[in-house]
Parts: C-alpha cells; structure tokens; sequence
C-alpha cells in the first residue's frame, strides 16, 4: 500500500515538473533573415538566425536595412521591413478543433502579410492591429505601413 502511494505521488510530481517545463508549442519559422533583428519573448532579447522556430508572444524588432519572413505553420506568410516592431499576439491553427486566430500588432514599421491555409478556413480570425486602427483581413495578400 505504501509503496502504491508512493509510486503514484512520483508519478504526479513527475507530471507537474514535465508540464512546467514542457517547451511550448512552435507556430512558424524564420525562413529569410537580412541585417540585424532581434526577437524578444519576456524579458529574454536573442538575435534572429535563420531557420529559428517563431513562438506566440515574440516582439520583432528589426534594425534599418534589416527584413524578417515568417513562414507559418499553415503557410501564411509575413516579412517585416527595416525599422519595424511586430508582436504575434495569437496564433492558433486546429483545423481538428476548428479553432484559428491569427493577430499581429505592427506597432511601427511596414509588413507584408500573404494568407494561408487559416486565410481560407476562417478568413475572420484574422486580425491586424496598428497602434491608429484594427484591420479584419478578407483578401489573401496586403501591405501595412505604420509610421
């Protein structure tokens, strides 16, 4: 008996410790990188490399002469130009689920945003935000510049 208990408290411990520090899921990759951009996530600031996984929740901050394309695990693409600051606030693709949302903050700068397959399935969970407006994405590609 004591032994049972024993066994199952390790296993819940061990469960609790494995979903603090179970990594998150990832969303995208960097597929192009020019110059010199910077990701935040927290209080943590690494530098951009090529091939990187993109996770919910990064601030982008790219340097003059610098772009970032992200490629989305559903296809969508954004690049962001020189001199800009982009937050992904949200990003969910569950067609199982049927649960989708894609929302930036282009907080300065320009980006170039191409839809996926979350464009074709829920053209309504998209949503581009600037520091003036919200914008409801209906089409498949646009340019956004913030000054």
């Amino acid at each position: 008996m004591v032994l049972r208990v024993f066994s199952y408290l390790i296993f819940t411990f061990s469960f609790i410790c494995f979903s603090v520090v179970a990594e998150p899921a990832y969303i995208g990759t960097i597929k192009a990188l020019q110059g010199k951009v910077s990701i935040q996530l927290g209080s943590t600031i690494v530098d951009a490399q090529l091939n990187d996984k993109v996770y919910e929740g990064y601030l982008i901050d790219t340097e003059d002469n610098s772009s970032i394309g992200l490629v989305f695990i559903d296809g969508t693409q954004l690049s962001i130009g020189p001199s800009s600051q982009v937050i992904i606030n949200r990003y969910l693709f569950s067609p199982k689920k049927k649960q989708y949302s894609f929302d930036v903050m282009i907080q300065n700068g320009s980006a170039i945003y191409s839809s996926g397959k979350l464009g074709e399935l829920s053209p309504e969970s998209i949503k581009v935000q600037t520091p003036e407006a919200t914008i409801g994405v209906r089409g498949t590609k646009f340019l956004v510049e913030v000054d």
